[in-house]
């Protein structure tokens, strides 16, 4: 079955394990499980909470990264970028609509992998 999922790039993230489709897999099934961890840090963030913020929006764009969801990555290097700087109205514009695009993207990987293994049974 070919891997197919929208905001996905499914050839990146298979080169990063030679071509190993069960090593891309598992860090699919560990997107699913880990992002909406760090999805629920990144919510209320605040002027007390920045530094923390840091650490889970890295967490969210290293994990995003290993499995070729590039946009989430790029979006979520701005956003870490912004909080190292402090700036908080900046992180505040962009952070909503980022937990958003992650929480969807989250549904495609459980959606395929949901057919996936009813397809290998």
């Amino acid at each position: 079955m070919e891997i197919k999922i929208p905001g996905i790039d499914v050839d990146k993230g298979l080169e990063l394990y030679e071509g190993d489709t069960n090593m891309y897999l598992r860090f699919l099934r560990l997107y699913v499980t880990k992002m909406p961890e760090a999805l629920a840090k990144l919510r209320n963030v605040s002027e007390n909470t920045l530094k923390d913020y840091v650490i889970s929006i890295h967490g969210a764009k290293g994990i995003s990264d290993v499995i070729g969801a590039e946009e989430a990555r790029k979006t979520a290097k701005q956003l870490e970028a912004m909080a190292k700087e402090g700036d908080l109205a900046g992180v505040l514009a962009q952070n909503n609509a980022f937990i958003s695009y992650a929480e969807n993207l989250v549904d495609n990987i459980r959606s395929w992998l949901e057919k996936y293994d009813a397809s290998n049974k």
